[in-house]
């Protein structure tokens, strides 16, 4: 790596540094989580250290540093994302990153081989970078049971989303009449949460019941009392699940309802199309965020999915137009 590239790397991690400083004491100062906050507190003043460093390191280079600052939009952006997914997400988010970081670093490590002096302090750096990473992954495991119910809060949107902008797709195609199109789609809805709500509930009372046995059967073996309290809240769970579920199915599905009551059926299915498509790219990168997979892959992927559902229903819906000659005025 030549001084040039060098040079450049420092100034970016120099920023960085200084940019997750800041931040860590912006997340701070508005968690409720004290463990968490005092945590990220001492996150931001071992950055404050890297900072110094990678600051003496380029100004021993001749560089001046005064004009380089942290990244206050990034910044800024990130709290408002834990403000919007909650902190949880917003933690496994900087997991992710400092995975990223440790890499680079480590890259970077390399071209200073022939000066322990500096080599050293970088693996300082690393094991420091490291560490953060435990620390997220403690604060990911707290929180385990909060990313999971966000994770099914989403995948509720994403389904009502998806089902009910390709039924108005279709609907379109065979029905010039953009109220009763979106008086269909609101029937499909209804029945959506329904089945929905009815799923999830089933799904997660079985689940709780198997909670609920194991539970009382502990109880026999260590002859002590049943766990009441852990049994009345396996119970509430499925309800809640169940209610959450269908609640955020229609959320969903009320996106691409909204446009068919006020516009005409080809611009309403366009801006359906469209606020569909980015609210799909959007939930869909949250999750692909909670399991460490590549976000923005994620989001288009989703995105282009919910299209091709939409232009199949459409296709189908012109060829009962066409070759059936089924049409609704």
């Amino acid at each position: 790596m030549d001084e040039d590239s060098l040079i450049q790397k420092c100034i970016k991690y120099y920023r960085d540094e200084l940019t997750d400083e800041l931040f860590y004491i912006r997340l701070s100062e508005r968690i409720r989580d004290n463990w968490l906050a005092e945590n990220l507190t001492k996150l931001s003043k071992i950055e404050k250290k890297h900072s110094n460093f990678w600051k003496s390191l380029l100004e021993n280079k001749g560089i001046k540093t005064d004009s380089i600052k942290p990244r206050r939009m990034k910044v800024g952006f990130l709290v408002f994302i834990s403000r919007v997914i909650g902190t949880p997400l917003t933690v496994k988010l900087l997991e992710n990153g400092e995975v990223e970081s440790v890499a680079s670093y480590r890259e970077f490590s390399d071209s200073y081989s022939n000066r322990p002096e500096i080599g050293n302090i970088i693996e300082g750096i690393i094991k420091d970078e490291v560490e953060h990473e435990s620390v997220f992954s403690s604060a990911i495991d707290k929180s385990r049971n909060k990313i999971e119910r966000n994770r099914s809060i989403i995948y509720g949107v994403s389904d009502g989303l998806v089902e009910v902008l390709a039924t108005l797709a279709g609907l379109s195609a065979i029905i010039s009449e953009h109220g009763i199109v979106a008086l269909g789609g609101t029937v499909v809805a209804v029945s959506g949460m329904v089945s929905m709500s009815v799923g999830a509930y089933l799904s997660k009372n079985s689940e709780s019941q198997l909670r609920i046995s194991e539970e009382r059967k502990r109880a026999i073996l260590l002859n002590k009392e049943t766990a009441e309290g852990k049994i009345q809240k396996y119970k509430n769970e499925s309800l809640s699940t169940g209610l959450n579920t269908g609640a955020f199915y229609i959320l969903g599905a009320a996106i691409p309802i909204l446009p068919f009551i006020f516009l005409s059926n080809i611009p309403a299915l366009i801006t359906s199309i469209v606020l569909v498509a980015f609210t799909q790219a959007i939930s869909n990168g949250v999750v692909a965020l909670s399991v460490g997979q590549p976000v923005m892959r994620e989001s288009i992927k989703s995105a282009s999915l919910a299209l091709l559902a939409t232009l199949a229903s459409f296709l189908v819906g012109q060829a009962f137009h066409i070759f059936l000659h089924i049409s609704v005025l």
